[in-house]
């Protein structure tokens, strides 16, 4: 009789130890997953910047002019200088050349499959070295300060070489890519040439971009 009350007593000390010990572990428990959530939350946030590739550019113009200027065929080849060497044709599409490091070349022909007055959108053809596609689009700025330009360019959209693989392969971040390319047709639309050195986002006059 006196052991089963000794085991008893045994068991609901045990027991008691364990609630106790649940209450203080418990904290600390929530407190590293929380953690750990942050760190994943942090981890997303940089791979979507490596990612990231769009940019926009306010230019003191209007859009129909800027589409124009957008679309003949040696402004690409002057705006994506800094990148790749593009040869333009009088059907839309353009064939580009784009050198990595160690010697590295990467071809592709790009089309354009939309080109209406609020938007020009193209795509690499088949059997591109790096697919990829983009998007520009025009907006009226607000207080009549010109139009919006906001480019938007994606690599290997099945999700091969984005981010810092890109990087790596062309020597040049994505959102680079983009920003100097809006960087350069600023310029070229409002002085007509492209300087040797690309502007500073700050230090040119005619729009602002972010």
């Amino acid at each position: 009789m006196l052991a089963a009350v000794g085991v008893s007593l045994q068991k609901n000390l045990e027991q008691v130890r364990s609630e106790r010990w649940q209450r203080r572990v418990e904290p600390l428990r929530a407190t590293m997953e929380s953690n750990r959530d942050s760190r994943w939350i942090m981890s997303t946030t940089e791979a979507e910047a490596d990612t990231a590739t769009a940019a926009s550019i306010t230019i003191g113009k209007p859009a129909a002019d800027l589409h124009s200027l957008w679309l003949r065929p040696d402004t690409q080849s002057r705006i994506w200088a800094h990148f790749a060497e593009v040869t333009s044709s009088g059907d839309r599409t353009a064939e580009w050349v784009a050198h990595g490091p160690a010697g590295g070349e990467y071809r592709w022909r790009t089309e354009a499959v939309d080109t209406g007055p609020e938007m020009v959108r193209w795509r690499s053809q088949d059997g591109a070295d790096v697919p990829n596609v983009g998007t520009l689009r025009f907006r009226p700025a607000p207080g009549d300060r010109g139009t919006e330009l906001h480019l938007d360019v994606r690599f290997d959209p099945p999700g091969g070489v984005v981010g810092k693989a890109v990087a790596k392969l062309f020597h040049i971040a994505p959102r680079e890519i983009v920003r100097t390319a809006l960087y350069r047709f600023r310029a070229l639309a409002l002085t007509g040439e492209i300087p040797t050195t690309d502007p500073q986002p700050a230090a040119r006059s005619g729009g602002a971009d972010r």
